[in-house]
């Protein structure tokens, strides 16, 4: 048995099988070096859901069903003041768990993609090193993507262009997107990104705000 590969197995768990030339594995292994998720957070964590237990649940039934949100071209934006609460987290469960429900025939195709947004600005202005063709194709084209920390930081008009490119044309094109975000209203969010890109987001989106407070080093598990 491959034990190396079993450990990073994300069926490891409930998997009989021995890890050898599994095509499960492969798959989803593909799936997630090509996704962007740090490899830290490939596997999912555990969360507490606390004062934010309606919330948790919430997206607990979509991920149950998120094969059929992304088919549908839904959005999901998770906003909060405060840190560790979970948003990232329930993010990339989602991503994962779409991956999950898709693996089994999708081959070897880019079907979703996590992007830290402040970081992808400033590649989108670095000339000495420009983004891929391939990237910035799969980035409006594949079926779910995770826009991380939007509206962390103020942006420029060039950066505004770029964002707005982006999401504009995959909400026109059906495609579905995660948010997560510390503007936890309508209008502080539009502070940050203008009314016009705000507008897209919040009136396209399931609006999640989680209340509690930083949780991830709490002791009770409510959620994997």
């Amino acid at each position: 048995m491959d034990y190396e590969r079993n450990s990073k197995c994300w069926y490891k768990n409930v998997c009989s099988q021995e890890c050898s030339g599994c095509i499960r594995f492969a798959e989803m292994s593909f799936l997630m070096q090509n996704s962007g998720i740090p490899v830290n957070r490939q596997h999912p964590d555990e969360l507490i859901a606390g004062v934010d237990y309606e919330n948790y649940s919430l997206l607990a039934d979509i991920k149950a069903d998120i094969d059929l949100w992304v088919k549908h071209g839904r959005n999901i934006y998770i906003g909060s003041k405060n840190t560790g609460n979970g948003k990232t987290s329930w993010a990339i469960k989602l991503l994962t768990k779409y991956f999950d429900k898709i693996w089994a025939g999708n081959g070897f195709r880019v079907a979703g993609m996590f992007v830290h947004v402040p970081t992808l600005l400033l590649q989108m202005k670095n000339f000495n090193t420009p983004l891929s063709e391939e990237y910035k194709r799969n980035l409006l084209e594949c079926d779910l993507v995770v826009f991380d920390d939007i509206a962390s930081t103020n942006m420029s008009a060039y950066d505004f262009s770029n964002l707005l490119m982006v999401i504009d044309t995959r909400i026109m094109n059906g495609k579905s997107n995660i948010y997560t975000s510390n503007q936890d209203t309508k209008q502080a969010f539009e502070s940050v990104v203008g009314d016009k890109l705000a507008s897209r987001i919040w009136e396209t989106s399931e609006v999640v705000i989680f209340k509690g407070k930083d949780r991830r080093h709490g002791s009770v598990t409510d959620f994997k």
